[in-house]
Order: structure tokens, then C-alpha cells, then sequence
């Protein structure tokens, strides 16, 4: 029952596969786009009511498979990313093989599901594997020059990063001779740190500093959000940090708890804390300062996506549960403003030819409605009220200026400084592309219409806008169930 909606993923990939296989035979000719669209959006769906009736077993932890409150929600944010992801369409002759695509986008969401609801070591190298070895894929599967380099930079650096996790793994397995990260944090509260457990701890950072393409190991992302389909990139860019932040929240609070030190300023201790601050300020800066000279709007969204691991590895820094919460609550809010603007990027992309920011010029007049949705998806990401990123940014550096939960140290004023001054940055280069849809008439005078959009595609732009309104005025819908899943899942309070 435990893997009821994983089962039902790969039962439809396999239906998907198999329909393609039966078309080719018999037509000669690929499934169609719709057809498929149609078959992995039925199985997401079938997966979400699978895991409605997935009992909940708190006392879980020590087993693979983790079916805990914390796990549960994030099983289902991860199939609504995931359905959202899946109902943005490709450009016409973009995919080649609609069924094998989509087969792979399933499996990727398998391995994803997996990785949310595990707190065993090697199963959760195996569950990042699955999925990442089918979004290298994914990245490439348009197979043109762009997307093919795109592919093969995201399979290097994923290569190293999972040599990087599995070593550290294998260290900290060495260390503490437990398989579960609760009996690594028996082990490390036993006797005196190791220096095993330390080089193990690192090494599983910079594996997980890859997922969430956090400065310096975020190389490949500019290139993956330009160069792969758009829905490779809506998956990878909202489910597939979604859940690193999970891992990294259970790893680090459940694992390694004791081990956090402070990163507070006049009162630094060694541990993970003062590492993921570092980490935080290079991710700010090196994002912002770099987004600043794009002229992709693509590629604009992947340096946003380095900024805003650094905001949520801000709050990570404090190591309390209270900081937690609002670090999974933003990660949330971020998926679903960057699935958003990727959909609209996609549709003037599509219209225009290209992604710089001119083309989005006379949006306003063009599609009205595509204009005010990129308003919310762009503006949240700068964190204006009162709209869901505002409310967690809010929560993020208010979390970290408190300091820990027991109250022992300041709080990270000198690190939310910084994330402040670079999220005002990142006003200039969201308002310079607003700029273009809402003042800047289009070449021909801006009377003209984009081409039509699929009911998919539209829903792909409108639900994640609601919802970000809806969460912007009232946030406790989805912060106080994260609140008690922590507690309930990890023991935090």
C-alpha cells in the first residue's frame, strides 16, 4: 500500500509505452502529442487518489519506504507539479516520440516520489538516480544541437554530483554503521564527532548542492533551462527542487541534528550550519549579480533559481523547525511561480521565435491575461505583498533573524542582510521583463494575438497564478499542515 501511487506511475508508463509501440506498428506513425498528454495526466491523477488511501504510519522512519505526514504532503505537491508540468505542451515537432517522453516523465516522478518518502541511505541514492537518470533524458530528448549539449552537461555534472553523494554516503555508513539517518544521529550523540562523518557530511552537501543548483554547482542549470523541451524544464525546475529541499531537510534535521553548529555572526561554531550559510551568500550573489546580463528569459529564470536556493539555504542555516517550515513553504511558492513563468515563456516563445526579453513586448495588448499571470508568477518571485512569495521571503528571514530554536545563539542578521540587498537586485531583471509585456508596444503596434493556446497549456498558466494569490492572502492553509508534519514526522517543535 506504502507504494500504491509509485505502482500506478509505472504501470501507466508502461500502458504509454506500450500504446506508442501498437500506434508505430499499425500507423506507421508516432503516437500523437494529445494522446499521450492525455494518458500521463490520467495517471498522475490516479496516482493522487492512490495516495489518498495510503494510511499514514508515523512510526515509519526506520523502514525504506517513509509514508509519514512530511511525506505525504510532498507526494502530493510533487504530483501536482508534476500534472502541471506534464499538461504544458511541447512546440510543434518538438518531441519526436510523445510516447516514449512521457513514458520517461513518469518514471522521473516515480523516482521522485520515492526520494520524498525515504529515510534510509542507499534507498535514497537509488530513488535520486531513477529520477535523475531519466530527466538527463528528458533534457536532450528534442534532439537538437542546443538540447543535446543541455543533455550532456546535465549528465556530467550529475555523473560527479552522484559520485560525490554515494562516497559520502558510503562515509557516513562507515561511521556510524546505520542505514537510516535516525540511527546516524545515534551514532553521532554515542561518542565524539568523526572526521569520516565530516568528510561524509560534505560530500553528501555538494550531491545535494547539485539538485538544488546552488552556486558553485549549478554550471549546468543555464543551459538546461534554455536548451531542453519546456516541459523537461517545468519538471526539473519546480518538482525536482521541491523535493531536494525535503531531503536536505530530513538528512540534516533528523541525521546530522546535532551536528549543526551556527553560522551567527561573533558567535560561529563548525558544523552544517555555518557551510550552508556560505553556500546561501555565494547561491545570492552569484545569481542575482548574474541574471542581471541575460538576455534569455530562460536562462534569466535559471540564475533566478540559483538566487532563491540561496534564500532557502538561508533558512536551512538557522536549523529549527520553525525555519524548516518556511523554507519547504517558499519552495512551494518557487515551483509553482517558475512552472508559471516557464508556461507563459513558452507560449511567446512559440508566437516569437525566441525568449529575450523583447519578445515579450506588447504582451499586454497580445494576451491580456498571460500578461497579469506573468505579473503574479514574477513579481512573487521578487517577493511583492500580497501575493505567496512575499509571504515567504517573510517567513524565511524572519525564521532566521530568530536564530535557533532553542534560543542560544543570535540569529543570521549578517546572511539576511545580504538576502535582502539581493532581492531587491532581483526587482531589476523581473521588472525589465514586465516591462516589455506591460509598457513596450510589439513590433507590428501590439495589436496583434499570440496563437491559440491548448486547454492544457492555459490551465498550466492559471492554476499555479491562483494559487499563488490564494496562498499570498491566506498562508496558513499550507504553512500549519507543514508545521505539524514536521512535528509529527521528525520529532521538531
Amino acid at each position: 500500500m506504502q507504494l500504491l501511487p509509485e505502482a500506478v506511475l509505472v504501470v501507466t508508463a508502461l500502458v504509454l509505452l506500450a500504446a506508442a509501440v501498437a500506434v508505430e506498428a499499425q500507423c506507421s506513425r508516432s503516437l500523437s502529442n494529445r494522446s499521450a498528454i492525455a494518458i500521463a495526466a490520467a495517471g498522475i491523477v490516479l496516482a493522487a487518489l492512490a495516495l489518498c488511501y495510503v494510511p499514514v504510519d508515523v512510526d515509519s522512519g526506520k523502514s525504506l519506504i517513509v509514508i509519514d505526514p512530511l511525506a505525504r504532503i510532498f507526494k502530493a505537491v510533487v504530483l501536482v507539479l508534476g500534472l502541471l508540468a506534464v499538461l504544458l505542451p511541447p512546440a510543434r515537432r518538438e518531441i519526436p516520440q510523445p510516447g516514449e517522453f512521457y513514458s520517461l516523465m513518469l518514471f522521473a516522478l516515480t523516482g521522485l516520489l520515492l526520494t520524498t518518502g525515504t529515510n534510509h541511505l542507499m534507498f535514497l541514492f537509488v530513488a535520486i538516480e531513477l529520477a535523475s537518470l531519466s530527466l538527463y533524458l528528458l533534457a536532450g530528448f528534442s534532439r537538437t544541437a542546443r538540447a543535446s549539449e543541455a543533455s550532456l552537461k546535465y549528465f556530467l555534472f550529475g555523473g560527479v554530483s552522484a559520485a560525490f553523494l554515494l562516497f559520502g554516503l558510503s562515509l557516513i555508513y562507515g561511521f556510524s554503521h546505520a542505514s537510516t539517518f535516525s540511527g546516524v544521529a545515534a551514532a553521532l550523540s554515542a561518542g565524539p564527532s568523526s572526521g569520516l562523518a565530516a568528510a561524509g557530511l560534505v560530500m553528501v552537501l555538494v550531491g545535494l548542492g547539485f539538485k538544488l543548483a546552488a552556486a558553485p554547482f549549478h554550471y549546468w542549470a543555464p543551459d538546461v533551462y534554455q536548451g531542453a523541451p519546456a516541459t523537461s524544464v517545468a519538471l526539473v525546475a519546480a518538482a525536482s527542487k521541491v523535493v531536494g529541499m525535503v531531503v536536505l531537510v530530513r538528512f540534516l534535521l533528523i541525521g546530522f541534528h546535532s551536528a549543526a553548529g551556527s553560522a551567527a555572526w561573533g558567535g560561529m561554531v563548525g558544523g552544517w550550519s555555518s557551510w550552508l550559510a556560505v553556500l546561501a551568500a555565494v547561491s545570492m550573489v552569484f545569481g542575482n549579480v548574474l541574471a542581471l546580463a541575460q538576455t534569455s528569459v530562460r536562462r534569466l529564470l535559471a540564475y533566478s533559481a540559483v538566487a532563491n536556493t540561496g534564500y532557502l539555504l538561508v533558512a536551512m542555516s538557522a536549523n529549527g523547525s520553525s525555519s524548516a517550515g518556511a523554507a519547504l513553504f517558499y519552495v512551494i511558492v518557487y515551483g509553482l511561480a517558475t512552472l508559471g513563468a516557464l508556461a507563459v515563456t513558452a507560449a511567446v516563445e512559440r508566437d516569437r521565435g525566441n525568449d529575450s526579453p523583447a519578445s515579450f513586448a506588447g504582451l499586454i495588448h497580445r494576451s491580456p491575461w498571460q500578461a497579469v499571470a506573468l505579473l503574479v508568477f514574477l513579481t512573487s518571485l521578487a517577493g511583492i505583498p500580497p501575493l505567496a512569495g512575499f509571504v515567504g521571503k517573510f517567513a524565511l528571514f524572519s525564521t532566521a533573524m530568530a536564530g535557533t530554536t532553542q534560543g542560544s545563539a543570535p540569529g543570521l542578521t549578517w546572511l539576511v542582510g545580504l538576502a535582502a540587498i539581493m532581492s531587491a537586485i532581483s526587482l531589476y531583471y523581473y521588472l525589465s521583463v514586465l516591462k516589455q509585456a506591460f509598457v513596450r508596444d510589439g513590433p507590428e503596434g501590439g495589436g496583434e494575438t499570440l496563437v491559440a493556446m491548448s486547454p492544457a497549456h492555459i490551465l498550466t498558466v492559471a492554476v499555479p497564478a491562483v494559487l499563488l494569490v490564494v496562498l499570498g492572502l491566506f498562508p496558513a492553509l499550507l504553512l500549519d499542515p507543514i508545521a505539524k508534519a514536521l512535528t509529527d514526522s521528525l520529532g521538531l517543535r
